[in-house]
């Protein structure tokens, strides 16, 4: 049965169950399953046409598209592997994702096609250019995509494929720098629709939306949830709040993932009384930790249909999930620290957190989470010294810390490099910038050691204000000195235009260190 758990058979059931259902919505756009299985299988054939063979690497550059939802059965179905390049890199960064990658063929829409042209002499080795776009754009040598898909059979690609086979290397966001490619394979993307299909309890009524990017985890768990489930999915090219929400009351959209700086955003959201947002019932974030003040606003403003997952591009999807419940229950409680927790195990999934010598740690301990299951991508695409230093013994280690508590809710503390030693002290950035974020003037914030010939570091904040809003260093650091111990309290407070975040809405905190302690 190695040939079951495949994207395959997540296309052959809903072609069993649900054919004429609507699949895929984007703008005007619209594919039934049927549609959606039929063109997958052509473009898969079509590849295999010109001349492409098992395990090639396939790339493709675009913003959120029915195209990027195609291609992550397309490709793999045809026994090939996906590569969804980021499309917010810049054009060395591209580069260097598909030199690593070494991509036979590359698929580009119309809005790339210069940054691609700037590229080709370094681009040997890709070996068919494919147009995304009017017929009439298509450039000189490259094959259109559309064209590709009428002229060949829509029958399932005549090449063997089992579970662990190698279907999509997912490029990290890259919070420690440079990206490596997490190699996952058809049982894990299969285990992500199916344990999220179980977790969020999917029913026919239900329809998704794909905010998130899908070259990343947090848009690619809401496609395989919706695939699996026979769920329609409405595609976002890219995030917009108010756009989110009229899609939502459009099509009474009652699931899908957003990053967690995109639940900031909802909850800063001035226009939401515009929009019936009434039909959302398990809305899911993840990317970075939540501070709870911003989940407590969430619920009020939209009720308690939030779940809080944690998870990496090397789990493939999610690790840990918060549920509704567990929420409703502990708030009844009183018990608000709850809003702090990332939860418990997913399904088919094992989460601990454990000492240096991986023993479990005691209730309020710190330790480092590790995660194993059925979502554990294989390592990392040519990097064998960086794979063994976080895949060991079967396990997973992100390099996060976390306390677990007596209950066994999981709740991370920091990133392990992010940790800030001040005159000796211990000090954990997430807990500052939860302080921070409670300040009436703070839009956002990021909190980081600095060089300090006193103290070794200096904890020092990076704020971002909100519009029109006022405050002063002195202010900031006098309400920090309310909350938190004093050495933990900023030494310096810096305000800023923007901070850098990946894909995931995580903080990019390594590009702060090169411009504030270079």
């Amino acid at each position: 049965m190695k040939d079951f758990c495949t994207l395959r058979t997540v296309i052959a059931r809903n072609l069993e169950y649900n054919p004429e259902k609507t699949a895929v919505i984007e703008g005007q756009r619209q594919y039934t399953f049927r549609e959606f299985a039929d063109r997958t299988r052509s473009m898969g054939n079509a590849l295999l046409d010109l001349g492409l063979e098992k395990r090639d690497r396939v790339a493709i550059l675009s913003k959120n598209s029915i195209e990027n939802a195609e291609s992550y059965f397309s490709i793999p179905n045809a026994g090939l592997v996906l590569v969804m390049l980021n499309f917010r890199l810049a054009p060395p960064e591209i580069l260097s994702v598909l030199k690593d990658a070494q991509a036979s063929a590359l698929m580009v829409t119309e809005e790339y096609l210069e940054q691609i042209e700037s590229l080709k002499e370094n681009l040997g080795f890709i070996k068919q250019y494919i147009f995304i776009g009017d017929k009439a754009g298509t450039p000189n040598g490259w094959h259109h995509y559309e064209t590709l898909i009428e002229k060949a059979p829509s029958h399932v690609p005549a090449v063997p494929l089992t579970e662990d086979d190698l279907a999509v290397l997912m490029y990290t966001s890259g919070t420690t720098g440079a990206p490596k490619g997490c190699m996952g394979t058809h049982g894990n993307l299969y285990h992500v629709g199916r344990s999220l299909t179980l977790e969020m309890k999917m029913d026919p009524n239900d329809v998704g939306i794909v905010a998130s990017p899908l070259f990343h985890a947090t848009g690619e768990v809401v496609l395989m949830n919706d695939m699996f489930s026979g769920t329609p999915s409405v595609i976002m090219k890219m995030w917009d709040t108010d756009e989110f929400m009229r899609l939502v009351e459009k099509y009474k959209v009652t699931t899908g993932m957003i990053a967690t700086p995109m639940l900031l955003f909802l909850v800063q959201n001035t226009n939401t009384d515009r929009y019936n947002l009434s039909s959302l019932k398990k809305l899911f974030f993840a990317g970075a930790p939540v501070t709870p003040i911003v989940f407590q606003q969430a619920i009020e403003k939209f009720g308690n249909v939030f779940l809080h997952l944690f998870g990496t591009s090397e789990t493939v999807g999610q690790a840990t999930v918060l549920r509704i419940e567990d929420v409703t229950r502990a708030l009844a409680e009183g018990k608000t620290e709850i809003l702090s927790s990332c939860g418990r195990s997913f399904a088919d999934m094992q989460s601990q957190v454990v000492d240096e010598n991986d023993r479990p740690v005691s209730p309020g301990e710190i330790g480092e989470i590790r995660v194993r299951g059925l979502g554990t991508a294989l390592g990392y695409w040519n990097k064998d010294e960086a794979t063994r230093e976080v895949f060991r013994n079967g396990w997973y280690y992100p390099m996060d810390l976390c306390r677990v508590d007596d209950q066994g809710y999981i709740y991370v503390v920091d990133r392990k490099k992010d940790m800030i030693i001040t005159g000796g002290e211990n000090v954990y950035p997430a807990e500052v910038e939860n302080v921070l974020y409670k300040h009436p003037a703070v839009a956002q914030v990021a909190v980081i050691g600095t060089k300090d010939e006193k103290w070794g570091e200096a904890v020092t904040a990076l704020v971002l204000k909100k519009k029109d809003s006022h405050t002063t260093e002195e202010e900031i650091r006098s309400f920090c000195k309310k909350e938190i111990a004093g050495y933990k309290v900023p030494k310096k407070v810096v305000f800023v235009e923007t901070l850098p975040m990946s894909a995931s809405g995580k903080l990019l905190k390594y590009k702060l260190r090169e411009q504030f302690i270079a």
